[in-house]
């Protein structure tokens, strides 16, 4: 965990602007959208995580966008993660209901303890997960997240998305 001094003000814009641009929509039913939980470990750290995702669509052919908001709390800390993940669908190795996924996500993390003071950091990690359509129409899914970069070294994440 390093404390960053001068952030990419690009990078953080557009992880922001992606969240508060897809909240509304979301809400009102037109973008995919869901809660998330799990087990967060960073640097002997360890903490339930929770929080939600939207879908915002295909950036190319299987390429999809999510950003996400993720608070973790646990041995003092309190770590909050927005994160911009870009995962291509292997719509070739699957069929429905099941799907699986894999890609990178560029993550702004702020972590408080009570006895420090706040840091940010700007982090990079793999993801790879799988989903399951139900009948429904909505979607749950499970996810692992490997930090190579400021970032949790190991996340576990289950969720769902309503469609």
């Amino acid at each position: 965990m390093s404390r960053i001094k001068n952030l990419p003000i690009p990078a953080i814009a557009l992880v922001f602007t992606l969240i508060i641009l897809g909240a509304g929509p979301a809400l009102a039913g037109k973008i995919p959208f869901g809660p998330r939980v799990g087990y967060t470990s960073w640097d002997g750290i360890s903490q339930f995580h929770f929080g939600g995702h939207l879908k915002l669509g295909e950036i190319f052919p299987n390429v999809h966008l999510t950003p996400g908001l993720e608070v973790g709390l646990g041995d003092g800390f309190t770590i909050v993660t927005a994160n911009g993940d870009v995962a291509y669908q292997f719509t070739e190795l699957t069929t429905d209901p099941w799907g699986m996924y894999a890609g990178g996500s560029l993550s702004l993390n702020y972590l408080d303890h009570e006895h420090l003071d706040g840091e940010l950091d700007l982090g990079f990690s793999l993801l790879f997960g799988g989903t399951r359509k139900l009948n429904n129409g909505h979607e749950l899914l499970g996810e692992v997240r490997f930090g190579l970069l400021d970032s949790p070294d190991f996340k576990a994440t289950i969720g769902y998305t309503f469609f």
